[in-house]
């Protein structure tokens, strides 16, 4: 994933408290349970060295409610500039994130926002289509776009019937026109960089919406034999499949990410392979893609002094420790690098490699 997030935070001066906290409400005496475990916060970060003034702002955030059913996280960095992420992110699980220091603690964050699928779901039929698109599929909502052609000379009539031959062409005619209209649409939202694209409805709609896409978005198509435009996209049976798709479209990326990284250390090319290596790449800005396991590499500390030209943020050179995960990642986010969050078996014991832009002198 593009490290973007990461770097709106950096453009703030730290240091920063972070928290990434449950903070569903399921449960009969939740919202008691989340102020207790929100007073606990305040706590532990003034512990930790936080101003009470960003303790208190942080759980303020922490404590608001999100309106989100089911199981809910709620991220919230703050620096010496307030407030400057707070984030609801549904459907999380996972370890609590409760830290004070010179870097924003992302890494969790960063690893569910990487299971972001930007999508378009199409539901068609003879006349049109809806076309929901969302940033992340599940978790961000979806805009619906509507799309109706014309209904005359739209149902065939059996053979042997009172039509001719030739009205039953027009019909042809007129569905394959109406699914031209869909595909103008569908590709005026998928742009220049298709996300993942998912058809249902229809069967023969689907074929003529397909048969009509440019090839470099038609690729970008999964077809789904569930869901019809007049159960619309909340049938349960149909966003099931589609929720299956888009983690499928996440494990391709990684397996991806872990075949090209196993390809360059076979060969020997393009690679740098545990932390040190890849913060002397990083320094070259020759980092193109750092590959880190998240447990792994948040058990191993790194002294920034170490380092002096990692382009880091004030104060962060200073430091006696910093968790690698975290200095990997800002130091990439700084020379427009991206991550992949998986743990392949050819990692060395830090949990950290990169893919680079060029070949590394021997």
């Amino acid at each position: 994933m593009r490290l973007h997030p990461l770097t709106r935070i950096l453009d703030h001066p730290g240091p920063f408290a972070s928290a990434l906290l449950d903070v569903s409400r399921t449960t009969e005496d939740a919202r008691q349970q989340l102020l207790l475990r929100g007073r606990a916060a305040r706590t532990e970060l003034a512990a930790f060295g936080a101003p009470d003034d960003v303790a208190e702002e942080v759980v303020e955030r922490l404590l608001e409610p999100t309106g989100m059913p089911g199981d809910t996280a709620r991220y919230v960095v703050a620096g010496r500039d307030g407030v400057v992420v707070d984030e609801t992110l549904p459907g999380w699980t996972g370890p609590e994130v409760l830290t004070w220091g010179p870097l924003p603690d992302a890494t969790a964050w960063l690893a569910y926002r990487e299971c972001d699928v930007p999508a378009i779901v199409v539901l068609a039929d003879h006349v049109g289509a809806d076309l929901h698109h969302s940033t992340a599929w599940g978790r961000a909502p979806s805009t619906v776009h509507t799309v109706d052609g014309s209904t005359e000379n739209l149902s065939k009539v059996p053979d042997g019937g009172l039509a001719r031959a030739d009205l039953q062409g027009r019909t042809d005619e007129q569905w394959r026109f109406n699914a031209r209209a869909v595909v103008s649409e569908l590709e005026r939202l998928a742009g220049s960089e298709p996300p993942l694209i998912v058809l249902a409805g229809d069967p023969r709609a689907r074929h003529d919406v397909r048969a009509g896409l440019s090839p470099h978005i038609a690729e970008q198509v999964v077809e789904v034999e569930r869901g019809s435009r007049a159960d619309g996209a909340r049938n349960e049976a149909f966003a099931a499949e589609v929720a299956a798709v888009a983690e499928r479209t996440v494990a391709a990326r990684r397996e991806q990410a872990a075949a090209r990284l196993e390809e360059h250390l076979g060969r020997h090319y393009a690679v740098a392979v545990g932390l040190a290596d890849v913060l002397t790449m990083t320094v070259q800005a020759g980092v193109d893609t750092v590959v880190l396991d998240r447990d792994r590499a948040a058990d191993v500390t790194v002294r920034p002094a170490d380092h002096p030209y990692l382009p880091l943020p004030d104060g962060v050179h200073t430091a006696p420790a910093v968790r690698s995960d975290l200095l990997v990642l800002a130091a990439a986010a700084a020379t427009g690098a991206e991550a992949v969050f998986t743990a392949p078996k050819v990692l060395p014991d830090d949990g950290i490699a990169a893919l680079l832009r060029w070949d590394a002198p021997s």
